[in-house]
């Protein structure tokens, strides 16, 4: 059960797919491997009993320390009960390093988000309701889209004409402040996703950087027992929200490491479906408020 604004007891896995492996939606329809912005590639989920047309749109922005992953790491526990509930799934490659280093990732993101407003008459989307969730760096470059308005090298690209805004985000277990050891990223990761270890592009790529009144709803994931993102940097961001007077909403999940890995014998709490169930109802809530 999720609190408006507080602190709840909370389990979630992640898949880690294998690249190129198409995701299974017989819910409905897929356009796959659409290229959007720097040769990168999408793919859309399009229920075929959604409630209402324009579909809402949901994207997922998978993990890997910048380094890996693929738009195939997208669950179908997480796509199926947003796809049940009308939503357009998205899910997105973006550029990797140490090929590309950051803010190619964050850059990319924004893009998508632009390329497909651009292109919602086509496939039945609204323009007004886009949201956003992603997995360990994925949940970081989601906060980063919502938060990081006030940086725009992050907002460059094709598109330009259509907004990057978010109406809300999940980030799970992602990076806040990656200034801190907790962050999960080790000397060498930082010289890969960054190529320097400058403390200026620390706090760029920081999440909590960017926390100012009126940001977009945003709820965090985290595990209890994750030893890789600690759950510091989760308590960190959701109390500089909170702070600021922003709507965010911190789910902790009992028996949890990082990516969703049971921790001992017990299982997650609430189970992985549960969670998936709360994302969408939180999703819903702020489509239904005033």
């Amino acid at each position: 059960m999720l609190l408006a604004a507080g602190l709840v007891v909370a389990g979630l896995t992640a898949g880690s797919g294998d690249a190129g492996a198409d995701v299974p939606f017989p819910q409905g329809t897929v356009q796959r491997n659409l290229t959007y912005c720097n040769s990168q590639q999408l793919d859309l989920y399009l229920p075929r009993t959604a409630p209402v047309r324009p579909r809402p749109v949901a994207m997922y922005v998978h993990g890997g320390g910048m380094t890996s992953g693929d738009k195939s790491d997208l669950d179908p526990i997480f796509l199926d009960p947003l796809a049940q509930a009308g939503y357009a799934v998205v899910s997105v490659d973006y550029r990797l390093a140490p090929a590309s280093h950051f803010p190619a990732q964050i850059r990319d993101v924004t893009c998508a988000i632009r390329y497909l407003r651009a292109k919602a008459a086509r496939y039945g989307l609204d323009k007004k309701e886009f949201f956003a969730f992603g997995t360990s760096v994925g949940g970081q470059l989601v906060a980063l889209a919502a938060l990081a308005r006030s940086q725009p090298s992050f907002d460059v690209g094709p598109y330009r004409t259509q907004a990057s805004s978010l109406a809300a985000v999940v980030d799970m277990f992602g990076p806040a402040n990656l200034t801190e050891p907790a962050s999960g990223f080790t000397a060498s990761g930082i010289q890969d996703a960054f190529g320097t270890s400058a403390r200026r592009d620390l706090v760029l790529a920081s999440p909590v950087h960017y926390v100012v009144p009126g940001a977009p709803p945003i709820l965090l994931v985290q595990g209890v027992d994750d030893t890789k993102v600690l759950k510091s940097q989760s308590l960190e961001l959701y109390r500089d929200l909170r702070a600021a007077g922003d709507p965010a909403q911190l789910l902790v999940v009992q028996n949890m490491g990082h990516m969703f890995m049971q921790v001992g014998p017990k299982p997650l709490r609430p189970s992985m479906r549960t969670i998936a169930q709360d994302m969408v109802r939180f999703f819903d809530a702020v489509r239904s408020a005033p």
